[in-house]
């Protein structure tokens, strides 16, 4: 059943200019206003045109000569402006974005009201950013499309597609919710998917259930107002500005002992997921392009006490992946429980943040931050506990390509009391600091151990007692299994086994003489992180890639893996310049993200993708991609599997392109990678835990939907205890359709965890389900992961 929220436009007529109009009511506030155009969402008209994807967004650059209300621009189009809405993402570190209204325009420059709160750092002017597009003018109205709505007149002006609006559908939005049980509890809603409206509990519900609902465009805004008074739990001043449109968007679950599970969330301006009250949980949800209009509208928002958000799967948000408003739940915050949850691809529209994100002043007495991974994020930190917050236990967490550093503790001069960090592990793509405590007035109580990273841990002396920091590894060969990929578990002889101390709470399941340093003990099953729902997993395993650019430049930091390592051209940007990357094997993908780093020039201004088997012959792009976004993606019509890509200029730029990282992504997971046995989207017979699965009796399975499968190489990590011959069968797209593979299980690991690794009866290549199932007896083994591979891979 799907619940939609959106209502028919019909009776277009010509309204000149190359544009049509209808007639049509829409819902009182503008600002929420929708449109889609045959099933998709339709931008509203802007200056400068962007493409489809708003977390890909063009924007235009100020002049230097700009003011904090002032705006000169010498490629601004001279037109209608004023009554406009600007977007400004703007000042010397713009942690947020804001809107204001333009009152005044002339050739290349325009005067307008609103935003520009704390100036600086965030402000238009003479600043590191001075990124700003407009909205809300007919005068945008240039491309197949676009919309206008005019309030006063009630007609609503498009730009027709190609050939006329025959045979095309318009909808435009009706309903913020959807679904409203604010005055309901103990209801149970399954299986139910939303488009273009939400969900929403209410304070006083209880007991509420959300499971297996499908939620995309759930909001849309184009402004950015100050949250209203009543909306603030402290004494309003214009820095909340951040806090915009956090309790006006999302899925929102409210109230005492409600919960969201087993459920995909997509396609927010704002929040992906709210959260407030107490002791409700959200688990297992897939959440992302979310939070694309700036402000700290995260994919989910924790704010109350005693909430459990684990095993989710966030990715592409518009800043953080998880986030807590203090603004909006005051200085109250403890005991919740944020465990199990991966998160990437944040902090798409900021420079000063992270996946995970504490603002400010809270006290975290009785929060655990623990086993979380934070990942392939534009902004500077994982995990980050901001502003005299305190009281905060992260242990476990796991973070890579993140920037600066691994998890901060900014004091910013004022107390950060009693935050600790124990048994985290940090890999590549960290420059600054592995952990970093810093500008504390007080830090009393805090305690970071058993800690490995690449970078030194640093800790502001200041409290009584001290800070305690100990029991660390930092080493850039600290044993990992595969930094590159994440896979930050050790291997036999790394300096970390035994060497950690113990912690009481944490350090609670040791296998040797000791506490292991970092996230996984040596010989455990390896826990992992997010949802088992089909597009839980999409990374493309990097392997040895290599990228040769055209104008002979050494271009190793493309494909290095580390995104703070970078390449630059040689000369301005211009057409047919080009970068050819070589992924060494055939790879099946449909996603390439290009990341150009975190400072304010070298983003490509416009470019192709193109793909080959053999590296000679060469199609037709199958993506094309502009504007000037951070990071940009280009995704394409189909999955396709190639071993060459390559990506060309389509447009001329001032200065020389620049690429920090570049990541695949695909249809679903990759067999090359490890896949998680807990994270199996299809399981039979035997329970599934945070690591690993219970033991498998004969008959029992464990399933994965959709996988990217290029290999003749079998290996599965598990523990056995089988008294006679047992084995694992893997069988492809049914549990009983051709038998590819047999492990072999003679009892010999004696109930330990051992890897097994076998050559396939075949090369298997393609999309696959696969089928891991158990033959020979009541108590065959327990499964940890898999990974099928090519022989040479693993050479």
């Amino acid at each position: 059943m799907t619940v939609d929220g959106t209502e028919p436009v019909t009776g277009w007529k010509d309204a000149g200019d190359g544009l049509v109009a209808a007639d049509t009511d829409l819902p009182p506030d503008p600002d929420f206003n929708a449109v889609f155009l045959d099933n998709a969402r339709a931008q509203e008209g802007r200056w400068p045109n962007s493409g489809p994807d708003p977390l890909n967004t063009t924007w235009a650059e100020a002049d230097p000569t700009s003011t904090d209300q002032h705006i000169d621009d010498t490629d601004l189009a001279d037109a209608g402006w004023t009554g406009a809405t600007v977007h400004l993402w703007a000042g010397s570190n713009p942690w947020a974005q804001q809107t204001g209204t333009v009152t005044t325009t002339g050739p290349g420059k325009l005067d307008f009201k609103g935003g520009n709160y704390r100036c600086p750092p965030l402000c238009m002017g003479n600043q590191n950013y001075r990124n700003y597009y407009l909205v809300g003018s007919k005068a945008a109205l240039d491309r197949p499309g676009e919309w206008y709505y005019d309030e006063t007149a009630h007609r609503l002006y498009m730009v027709p597609p190609k050939g006329g609006m025959a045979g095309h559908t318009v909808t435009a939005k009706h309903r913020l919710w959807g679904v409203d049980l604010s005055k309901s509890s103990y209801v149970t809603v399954r299986g139910l998917n939303l488009w273009g409206t939400s969900l929403r509990t209410g304070d006083s519900s209880k007991g509420v259930v959300v499971d297996r609902l499908r939620a995309t465009y759930i909001s849309e805004f184009s402004t950015l107002p100050m949250p209203p008074d009543s909306d603030l739990a402290i004494p309003p001043f214009e820095g909340h500005i951040v806090a915009s449109r956090i309790l006006d968007s999302g899925v929102q679950i409210l109230g005492t002992g409600n919960t969201l599970k087993n459920s995909e969330i997509s396609q927010s301006a704002g929040d992906g997921v709210l959260l407030r009250g107490t002791g409700n949980t959200v688990t297992n949800n897939y959440i992302h392009d979310v939070g694309w209009m700036g402000s700290y509208t995260p994919g989910i928002e924790v704010n109350g006490n005693g909430h459990t958000v684990t095993h989710n799967t966030i990715r592409r948000t518009g800043r953080a992946s998880i986030d807590t408003a203090w603004q909006l739940n005051g200085t109250e915050f403890h005991d919740n429980r944020i465990a199990y949850n991966d998160m990437s691809e944040a902090m798409r529209t900021s420079r000063d943040g992270s996946p995970f994100y504490v603002c400010c002043s809270l006290n975290g007495t009785g929060t655990s931050i623990d086993h979380n991974t934070a990942h392939d994020a534009d902004g500077q930190v994982g995990f980050y506990v901001d502003n005299y917050s305190g009281h905060f236990r992260l242990h476990h967490n796991v973070a890579w390509n993140t920037g600066t550093r691994g998890t901060f503790f900014n004091g910013h001069t004022g107390p950060s009391l009693a935050n600790e960090d124990h048994n985290s592990s940090y890999g590549m793509g960290i420059n600054g600091n592995s952990v970093l405590l810093s500008g504390a007035t007080d830090a009393s109580g805090s305690y970071i151990s058993n800690i490995i990273g690449p970078k030194p841990i640093s800790a502001t002396q200041t409290g009584d007692p001290l800070p305690v920091v100990r029991s660390n590894l930092i080493s850039d060969k600290p044993g990992y299994t595969d930094a590159v990929n994440g896979e930050l578990w050790l291997t036999a002889g790394s300096p970390a086994i035994d060497a950690g101390e113990t912690i009481d709470g944490i350090t609670t399941d040791v296998r040797g003489a000791g506490p292991d340093q970092g996230a996984y003990e040596y010989g455990a099953p390896i826990w992992s992180t997010g949802c088992n729902l089909p597009g839980c997993v999409q990374r493309v395993r990097h392997g040895t890639w290599t990228a040769t650019a055209s104008d002979g430049t050494d271009a190793a930091a493309v494909t290095d893996g580390d995104i703070n390592t970078r390449w630059t051209a040689a000369s301005p940007q211009s057409p047919v310049q080009s970068l050819t990357v070589d992924l060494g094997e055939p790879r099946a993908f449909g996603r390439l993200s290009l990341d150009a780093g975190r400072d304010t020039v070298g983003q490509p201004y416009g470019f192709s993708v193109s793909v080959s088997r053999d590296g000679t012959h060469w199609g037709e792009p199958l993506a094309r991609v502009s504007g000037r976004s951070f990071t940009q993606d280009a995704v394409f019509p189909r999955q396709t599997t190639a071993r060459y890509l390559r990506i060309t200029l389509t447009a001329s730029g001032p200065v020389p392109w620049v690429v920090n990282d570049l990541r695949l992504y695909g249809d679903g997971p990759d067999a090359s990678t490890t896949l998680q046995a807990e994270q199996a989207t299809v399981v039979r017979g035997v329970e599934r835990g945070t690591a690993a699965t219970g033991v498998l009796g004969s008959g029992d399975r464990v399933g994965f939907r959709a996988v990217n499968i290029d290999g003749g190489r079998l290996t599965v990590r598990s523990a056995s205890s089988c008294p006679r011959t047992c084995s694992i069968q893997l069988r492809l797209d049914a549990p009983d359709g051709p038998l590819v593979a047999v492990v072999l299980l003679r009892g010999d690991s004696g109930g330990e965890w051992r890897e097994r690794t076998v050559s396939l009866k075949r090369d298997v290549s393609g999309t696959h389900d696969l089928y891991l199932v158990a033959k020979g007896g009541r108590q065959v083994t327990a499964l940890d992961w898999l990974t099928i591979e090519s022989p040479a891979s693993q050479e």
